[in-house]
This record gives C-alpha cells, sequence and structure tokens, in this order.
C-alpha cells in the first residue's frame, strides 16, 4: 500500500486477550465497508486485448487488513483478476477517512499480466497500462516438482531468497516481511503456465502489501522452469535482492511518479465517496 504502509494492524488472533471497545468498533467499521470494495472492483472490466475475453474477478477479496486510528481507522481490500486461473491483475481499494470525518476511497491496481491490459471504468480516472509484465527466469533452483504440494513447497523456499526493503523521501530505509502464505495459489488451465502463487512483502509494523512477488511454472524450450516478477505497490522507494544481489527497484522519479510508473502497469488515485451513488451504505 501507499499512504499508510506502516500503519498499526488489526489482528484478531485465536486465544488473544479481548478486544477492546474501539477495537471492536473499527472492526465492525471494516465489515460495513467491505461491499463496497467488493462494489468497486465489479466495476472495472479488464482484458488482454481488443478481442480477448475479459479477466475473470475473484468474487471475493484474497486479503483484508486494517489500520487503527481516528474516525474508525482505515481499512482495505486486495481484490485479483484471473485468466485461465492465472493471477494477471491485482488491485487494493481502501477507504480514507479525512479530519472532517470525510470519506474517499483510494484505488491502486497493478498488472501482472504477461500481456498489455485494457481497462475499462465509468468515470474520469481511467487506468491505462502501456506494458505487460514480463516473467524472469530462476536461475539455479531446482525444476518444478511433479506434485502440487511438492511445488508449493518449492515456492515457499524461493520466496526465502528474496528480500525487500522501502526507503522514505528523507532517506529513512525500512526492511518488509514476507507473509509466510500466498495471497492466492493457482493451478492453471494455460498449457504454458502448470503452477503459481502471488506472495506480498509488508511493512515491518503493518498488513498492508508493498511489494507483489509472482512465482510461476512456465514451459520453456528446456523444459519446465520456475519464473518471477514483481510488482511496486508503495509511493516509497522500492528495492528487491535475490540471494542478496539486486535484482529489481522501483525509484522515484519524472516518470515513475506518487501516482504511476513510466509504464502505468502501476495506478493510484482517490474517488471522494458518495453514498447516494451506491447501493450498499456505511456508517461514516
Amino acid at each position: 500500500m501507499t499512504l499508510y504502509a506502516c500503519g498499526l494492524a488489526i489482528v484478531l488472533v485465536l486465544g488473544a486477550e479481548p478486544a477492546s471497545q474501539p477495537e471492536m468498533a473499527e472492526s465492525a467499521v471494516s465489515a460495513q465497508w467491505l461491499p463496497i470494495f467488493d462494489g468497486v472492483a465489479a466495476e472495472y472490466e479488464l482484458r488482454p486485448g481488443p478481442e480477448s475475453k475479459s479477466l475473470e474477478l475473484l468474487r471475493r477479496p484474497v486479503y483484508k487488513w486494517a489500520r487503527s486510528g481516528p474516525n474508525g481507522g482505515t481499512n482495505g481490500a486486495i481484490y485479483v483478476w484471473t485468466r485461465n486461473g492465472c493471477a494477471e491483475a491485482v488491485a487494493c481499494f481502501w477507504r480514507s477517512a479525512t479530519p472532517d470525518g470525510k470519506n474517499s476511497i483510494a484505488h491502486e491496481l497493478h498488472s501482472l499480466s504477461p500481456s498489455v491490459l485494457e481497462s475499462e471504468r465509468s468515470g474520469p480516472n481511467q487506468w491505462k497500462p502501456k506494458a505487460k509484465l514480463k516473467r524472469q527466469l530462476l536461475p539455479e533452483v531446482p525444476i518444478p516438482a511433479s506434485s502440487s504440494p511438492g511445488r508449493l513447497q518449492q515456492m515457499r523456499a524461493i520466496c526465502r531468497d528474496f528480500s525487500a526493503s522501502s526507503v522514505s523521501a528523507r532517506g529513512d530505509r525500512t526492511e518488509l516481511r514476507l507473509l509466510p502464505q500466498p495471497l492466492y495459489r493457482y493451478q492453471s488451465t494455460n498449457s504454458d503456465i502448470a503452477d503459481g502463487a502471488l506472495f506480498a512483502f509488508v511493512c515491518s509494523v503493518g498488513t498492508d502489501p508493498e511489494v507483489f512477488l509472482l512465482l510461476e511454472d512456465v514451459e520453456t524450450t528446456e523444459g519446465r522452469r520456475w519464473h518471477y516478477a514483481l510488482a511496486r505497490f508503495s509511493h516509497l522507494n522500492l528495492f528487491v535482492n535475490y540471494k542478496e544481489r539486486e535484482v529489481w527497484q522501483a525509484v522515484r522519479g519524472p516518470n515513475d511518479t506518487f501516482a504511476h510508473n513510466s509504464d502505468h502497469t502501476y495506478w493510484l488515485f482517490h474517488e471522494p465517496f458518495n453514498r447516494q451513488l451506491r447501493e450498499a451504505t456505511v456508517d461514516q
């Protein structure tokens, strides 16, 4: 996530101390907003080309997060669009409360597609990716296992060789934490991709994603091999290492701004929340 990368997360753990009244209130606010986020996600029609079938939106979020604070705190949900089971786009929609009590909804999106996506949605804020997300061959790793559990074990081991950090405009560096479970695991009907998973790095004191790591078992001329791709999900400068060697970075500049990267595969904007335009309502 961007603006609220390192906020205090609300984590409900079995056997933990009973939630305080403020925590219970914030949890209730999060539940009220989830139908709103579901509706916003459904407004997007994404396809990997003009003649292609639209991507399929997973109707429920693959991940939810919340941050405590005034006016009910901040909360959001992560959604994934797929083709043949493969993850091809990811988005987070979250509630942003202003000091005067008004709400806006942030839209944060990133293409994961090996094709240039086309995006349609009514309104002035249009997401128009200009490039595909390229997969990179992972060197010196075992070939994909023959079984699904074996491949998942391999992906988890591969993830542990990646590390990620964010650096603020002031130069403050924060090591990001890899979530142990994939946000989305898929076994594809695509003949070129047998298996894959979407993992996330989060801020060390929060739970909202900063970097996505996509791993896929891809058919090549030399047989099946593991590939990876990385996706920005933050306004901070980002750096990723593989086996202690830098393999990727996303650094702010004239063409890689707070709101988008140079090829617009990443896109961020805010829209005021209008209760009358939504079937579901929430208590502000």
